[in-house]
């Protein structure tokens, strides 16, 4: 009997001590804010040969952040002509740009081109 109550008592002291440990919910990281100084390198190296006063298409100047912004505000055809698999409508038609630099760009219009 002594050795029931023994073995009672422990089971309950044992399993009354342990506590289900809550998982703390992970912190999402902060996603990097795209501004024009951030994308900027992105499209000097892919854009300005061709989107420039002395380019073949000099009718869309983006060497200057005004100009890209004015082009840019309200027109989707960038982030659709950047992310198109078509070699005859996307830009630039050599399809250079990473994923993450399409991304990038995307993002940074999403944002209101800051």
């Amino acid at each position: 009997m002594r050795l029931f109550l023994f073995f009672t008592l422990s089971f309950l002291i044992i399993f009354s001590s342990c506590k289900k440990e809550e998982i703390p919910t992970p912190i999402e990281p902060l996603k990097v804010q795209e501004t024009y100084q951030s994308i900027k390198n992105i499209l000097e190296i892919n854009c300005i040969n061709c989107h420039s006063a002395s380019g073949s298409a000099s009718f869309l100047d983006l060497t200057l952040y005004i100009y890209v912004k004015t082009y840019l505000y309200g027109n989707n055809s960038f982030t659709d002509r950047i992310s198109s698999d078509d070699e005859f409508y996307r830009m630039p038609p050599s399809g250079d740009l990473s994923e993450e630099e399409k991304n990038r760009l995307i993002d940074w219009v999403n944002t209101g081109y800051l």
